[in-house]
């Protein structure tokens, strides 16, 4: 066990400068371990070049200590980079600029701007044109504009800091159970500053009326208390679905394979198996292999429903939790697919056959399927009505961790599966009686709504299985041209060549999102909700479990500003957000921003 050499002090520090202290015990407890002094420098040696791999910088790297000032200046000059980029190639055409923009943000380990496959493989093809032209535009200006850069390095580096808390096992019951607690402070710190710009930002309507939007947050499933209770009334209301149905409920819970978990079980010791995967490895193994399940159950004519949980080991690396509604002479054919699937990948290895795939058939004369899954969605929101978690520790304190770790990693906690429309549900909860008795159809779903009854509006809007565009009532959007209300938008920097131009709102066609009018008599009995035959034509923009915001910006103009108005069914348009608003910011968050540049140190290495 080798003391530090006099003669390396001065090397060490120089090794570790910026290195967080808790990063630096990790290493110089190995560094302790080792038996040779050459075998522990050149262990430190190693440490320095995997903390590099991670932050995506070379081996000869140097301290950095990141705050917003940083990110600010890395954004500015990533984005003028772009513009020279753009500016140097004029006569490359769309697909080939496209091409070369992607490759530069691919070099600073980030994705590029979502594209649909049809127009990548056009890309790939060199030809663009049309609609697929100004998403291809699009993807290029939000490339030009330091605000976006900005926003994807805080994302990058924070994750970044985290799979190097990870690394140095940071992250587990016995530290920092879910989340490390250097990524904990990060994200209250975001969390602080989103309040803050929440409780600085007024909206005033038409009539005068202003209010916050920290108040209007804590009015809708933003507040962690209303979406619990929203997710419990839908779950009672599918298993209440269930039972009319006479299906059977299966508790389904997957595992990821070992070498995704960083810390063992038990102990919180380190995992030999861990190959340095992240938690959003974990969970797009997960999404894969649940994919493929989904894929096979079709292919089978296996139909299901009901709602899926993402949380994390005490380590952070996730597992599913799926409550399924499956028909009884279906469910061994269901169970055969998930262990098929769930097993493909290291099914061999020990513990694998305990821990990957857990099943339990739900006995109504035992508890509800409702029952089963309330605590974890309790547990990952609020931790109301529980007092410790799995490791003993105080649910609440544990559900802001939770809260946190999906947070950094973007990782969505609960999905609906199958089911009507929740963004009509909510939109039907903020509607008054309709008194028109040619509308009582409308009426009788929002009545079922209104009272917290997701069976009655399931069933009415088509069934568990009803695909969305055949729903009876559907989210009624409104696109409107960008230039009438974003004259913010990225403006074109390539002069003189109108292949590269701009996108030009003024040449856009607007489109009205919304039913053709008319109001059809009562439903017939056979009705089994709407086809295009009997619904005319929409543009819907679905979300599903997600909160649809009434007001949608596009600084980068490769679509229409879009916002929810209300409902539409049958040609029948009811606009249930009638106000105009603006937006307005306190001067005292103005003076903030301007005065705040070093809010809070990401303390990782360049």
């Amino acid at each position: 066990m080798p003391e530090v050499h006099p003669h390396d002090n001065e090397w060490l520090n120089k090794q570790l400068y910026g290195v967080p202290e808790v990063f630096r015990q990790e290493i110089m407890a190995d560094y302790a371990a080792k038996d040779t002094r050459r075998e522990a420098n050149m262990h430190v040696l190693a440490e320095r070049t995997a903390i590099a791999a991670v932050m995506g910088k070379s081996e000869r790297f140097y301290h950095i200590n990141l705050n917003d000032r940083d990110c600010t200046q890395a954004a500015k000059l990533l984005s003028r980079h772009v513009l020279r980029l753009l500016a140097n190639n004029p006569r490359l055409n769309l697909a080939a600029l496209y091409s070369l923009i992607a490759d530069f943000i691919k070099s600073q380990g980030i994705a590029p701007p979502h594209l649909a496959e049809r127009i990548l493989k056009a890309i790939e093809m060199g030809h663009i044109a049309g609609d697929d032209a100004i998403k291809v535009k699009g993807a290029m200006n939000r490339a030009k504009d330091e605000q976006w850069w900005r926003r994807k390095l805080k994302t990058k580096h924070i994750r970044e800091s985290e799979t190097l808390s990870r690394r140095y096992n940071q992250v587990n019951r016995a530290k920092g159970i879910y989340i490390s607690n250097l990524g904990l402070g990060k994200i209250r710190h975001r969390w602080q500053e989103n309040q803050s710009f929440l409780e600085s930002t007024i909206a005033t309507n038409e009539q005068g009326y202003s209010t916050s939007l920290a108040e209007l947050s804590s009015l809708n499933v933003s507040n962690p208390s209303i979406r619990r209770q929203e997710l419990m009334v839908r779950t009672r209301g599918f298993e209440e679905c269930s039972k009319a149905m006479g299906h059977q409920a299966l508790f389904i819970t997957l595992t990821c394979p070992s070498k995704y978990h960083r810390s063992l079980s038990k102990s919180g010791s380190k995992n030999p198996n861990w190959n340095g995967a992240t938690p959003l490895d974990g969970q797009q193994y997960l999404r894969r292999t649940f994919e493929r399940v989904r894929a096979a159950l079709g292919n089978q004519g296996v139909s299901i429903f009901g709602f899926r949980v993402a949380e994390p080991h005490h380590d952070g690396t996730p597992h599913w939790h799926l409550l399924l509604f499956v028909e009884p002479e279906q469910s061994q054919a269901l169970l055969k697919i998930f262990h098929r699937y769930a097993f493909e990948e290291d099914g061999n290895e020990p513990g694998a056959a305990k821990h990957r795939l857990k099943v339990e058939k739900i006995d109504p004369s035992k508890g509800s399927a409702t029952g089963y899954i309330a605590k974890y969605i309790s547990k990952n929101i609020d931790g109301e009505g529980i007092d410790q978690d799995l490791y003993g520790k105080d649910a609440k304190d544990s559900a802001v961790r939770v809260r946190a770790w999906a947070s950094l990693w973007g990782i969505r906690q609960f999905q609906q599966l199958g089911g009507a429309s929740v963004t009509v549900w909510r939109e039907l909860r903020r509607m008054e009686a309709i008194k028109a008795a040619e509308l009582n159809w409308i009426e009788s779903i929002r009545q079922s709504a209104d009272q917290g009854d997701w069976q009655g509006y399931t069933e009415q809007m088509g069934g568990v299985f009803c695909k969305r565009q055949e729903q009876v009532i559907r989210p009624l959007y409104e696109q409107v041209q960008e230039a009438k209300l974003n004259p913010e938008a990225i403006p074109e920097i390539i002069p003189g060549n109108p292949e590269h131009s701009g996108i030009n709102p003024e040449s856009a066609p607007e489109t009205l999102a919304g039913i053709e009018a008319g109001i059809p008599g009562a439903l017939p009995d056979e009705f089994r909700g709407l086809t295009e035959s009997n619904a005319g034509t929409t543009q819907d923009v679905i979300r599903d479990f997600q909160e649809i915001p009434a007001f949608k910006t596009n600084r980068y103009g490769d679509e229409a500003l879009t916002r929810l108005r209300g409902i539409a069914s049958f040609g029948v348009q009811i606009i249930t957000r009638i106000h105009q608003w603006t937006i307005s910011q306190r001067e005292t968050y103005k003076e903030y921003q301007a005065g705040s540049t070093d809010r809070f140190s990401l303390e990782c290495c360049q």
